[in-house]
């Protein structure tokens, strides 16, 4: 015979429940929707980080785009009417540049800084060159050049730049009346005496495209 044990308790008798484990379909099915939860979760983890380092990518690849945009930016709105001298005892234009000539742009700025209180002027001639993808600006601390080299300085902006256009409103065109923007745009500047009323930048980069700017340059430069 089975023996039955019960507990009396204020003169009640209880019969304590049996106790049992899992079966193996029960483990087998917490084992299934655990492992089921733990994969979304991982996967949704891996989404997010996913997403993360995307967007940490984007946001540097803009950062290193806006830096060549801020200095351009910078040279065309202090550019001012001041020819020069080059190394080959030619005049070349205040503002000088586009499709058909040797460099995209050359100009002279003035607002040239100067904390160390050096023995020079605060006008300064500024070129940009693209060469094998890659965009440099080239800068004299001497306008009236007597070499190539007198005073250069050659920063290199970005890389990646497989195209670099440039177009240039002229306000003294003939069609300038006509024109709601109060100029042409023409695809060369090579005027020895007069500068345009703005430039229109357009970049071709790789794992961006294309990028364009305009940058307006005040009459009284």
């Amino acid at each position: 015979m089975n023996r039955c044990e019960h507990i009396v308790l204020n003169g009640v008798a209880y019969k304590p429940a049996v106790s049992r484990g899992f079966t193996l379909i029960e483990v087998m099915l917490a084992i299934s929707i655990t492992s089921f939860v733990a994969l979304l979760a991982y996967q949704g983890l891996s989404s997010a980080i996913t997403a993360a380092e995307s967007h940490e990518r984007q946001v540097k690849l803009l950062s290193d785009i806006q830096l060549p945009l801020t200095v351009m930016e910078r040279d065309i709105r202090h550019v001012v009417a001041r020819p020069i001298i080059d190394e080959y005892g030619m005049r070349r234009g205040a503002m000088v540049g586009g499709t058909y000539n040797d460099f995209p742009l050359e100009l002279t700025r003035r607002g040239w800084d100067n904390p160390r209180g050096l023995p020079r002027g605060e006008l300064q001639r500024v070129r940009y060159v693209l060469e094998n993808d890659v965009l440099w600006r080239e800068s004299w601390s001497v306008l009236d050049r007597m070499s190539e080299q007198d005073g250069q300085r050659r920063t290199r902006l970005m890389s990646g730049v497989t195209d670099f256009k440039l177009a240039f409103l002229d306000s003294a065109s003939p069609n300038a009346q006509q024109s709601p923007l109060g100029g042409e745009w023409v695809e060369q500047w090579d005027s020895a005496d007069r500068l345009p009323a703005a430039v229109d930048i357009n970049l071709e980069i790789e794992k961006f495209g294309k990028v364009r700017r305009v940058f307006g340059i005040r009459s009284n430069n």
